[in-house]
């Protein structure tokens, strides 16, 4: 019986930019869907005010944070991409929305424990444009890390 053959991995150097480059179109979501819809659900607020200390310096930690988190999530994607369905952007859009559903409930504990939110500082992300907010953020960067290092068709 043959095994399968194993598929190329991909160099991590390449993996590194496409998810810098998927993290990218995140925030470009992010600061796109802000404007459209009125809620200014800023996720490297989010991410900086859970460092104690963090929301002095939000935008430079909370980067940081953003793209630490785009590049492991990118790693993750190179390691599994094989089994998700489709090619290219479609594998992306799969695996980053899969992903939003699945860590999704955290932002209930979010909400509720959250100093900033607490605080009034940011708005409560469990809302039905909150919500949306996250699925077209996670679509831009499904989109981007599948068009960078999705399977080729």
């Amino acid at each position: 019986m043959r095994r399968p053959e194993r598929p190329e991995p991909v160099p991590i150097a390449r993996a590194i930019a496409g998810s810098l480059a998927a993290g990218a179109a995140y925030l470009l979501a992010q600061a796109a869907d802000i404007r459209a819809l009125g809620v200014p659900t800023n996720d490297l607020r989010l991410l900086a005010g859970m460092v104690p200390g963090g929301e002095v310096r939000w935008r430079t930690l909370g980067t940081l944070m953003h793209f630490a988190n785009s590049i492991a999530l990118g790693l993750a994607f190179t390691r599994v991409r094989d089994r998700v369905p489709g090619t290219g952007w479609r594998q992306g859009l799969l695996f980053a929305l899969a992903e939003n559903t699945v860590l999704g409930p955290i932002l209930f504990l979010t909400d509720r424990f959250h100093p900033a939110i607490r605080a009034g500082r940011l708005p409560r992300y469990i809302t039905p444009r909150g919500l949306l907010q996250q699925v077209i953020r996670h679509i831009a960067y499904g989109i981007v890390l599948g068009a960078t290092l999705g399977r080729r068709e």
